[in-house]
């Protein structure tokens, strides 16, 4: 693991944060070129990156505090400002919120936009998780013995000496991946004209990859034999499949340019 990179002057540069602005670069590209493609306003790529992961990070911090309960009133100042806990789907539904209210003031279909963000959202996944991955950040699995298990002895959140673990991190980014394949194929097709349709088809294959990782990660069970991701990725599944068949009815949309 390579928690930080180098040192430049007295600040360190950290991997995962490295990955994390690559993320956002990537992101940012591909959502330009969707947009631009599909008839949208490419301009508002920067703000809409900006403002979800604003939102995303608040999300995520606020999830994790709600986690806490009654440990957060021992010590509240100390679990706001830590450096720890970040929760996934707290983070997805903070963007998600952020975006809403930025296409809302600029007018924009939020379905619409929220389609033409899909592959965007997959690639950045992609590569967030390989900066867990380098950093050892405690996102691993369970004790393994197979081929590809791995050590992170030195991670942020090192692993016991000669344990090895599912690096589940690259199980997330692989599936990633072939989400961000699959929708950009997609949005090569006339699926795309399905107002919500894309955007559905990401929600779907991510909750699953997220529900299947979640077995092999060390995470409590909240309820009835499930953790909180996996009854997250289940309410993620089912809206999904109400969006995809009922959300062209809560938006017109113009007939859109489609990618050549």
């Amino acid at each position: 693991m390579i928690p930080t990179i180098f040192q430049l002057g007295p600040f360190p540069i950290h991997s995962f944060g490295l990955l994390m602005v690559c993320c956002f670069v990537v992101a940012h590209r591909r959502l330009y070129l969707s947009l631009e493609r599909a008839g949208g306003r490419p301009e508002l790529a920067e703000s809409m990156i900006f403002w979800a992961a604003l939102g995303g990070l608040v999300g995520a911090r606020v999830d994790y505090l709600l986690t806490l309960s009654e440990n957060f009133w021992s010590d509240p100042i100390g679990a706001i400002f830590s450096g720890a806990g970040f929760v996934f789907y707290g983070g997805f539904f903070g963007g998600v919120l952020a975006l809403f209210i930025l296409l809302r003031r600029h007018r924009c279909p939020f379905l619409r936009y929220a389609d033409l963000s899909a592959s965007a959202l997959a690639i950045g996944y992609a590569i967030g998780r390989i900066g867990c991955l380098l950093s050892g950040d405690g996102d691993y699995g369970t004790q393994s013995s197979l081929p590809w298990a791995m050590s992170f002895e030195l991670g942020v959140v090192p692993t016991p000496p000669g344990v090895l673990v599912h690096p589940t991190p690259i199980y997330e980014t692989i599936a990633a991946i072939f989400t961000a394949l699959l929708i950009v194929r997609l949005e090569q097709t006339r699926f795309l004209e399905r107002t919500g349709s894309l955007f559905s088809v990401y929600l779907v294959l991510s909750a699953i990859s997220r529900f299947v990782v979640e077995e092999f990660r060390i995470e409590p069970i909240v309820w009835s034999g499930f953790t909180q991701a996996q009854l997250a990725a289940l309410g993620a599944i089912l809206f999904a499949v109400i969006l995809y068949f009922t959300g062209h009815r809560f938006a017109r949309v113009p007939q859109m340019e489609l990618p050549r």
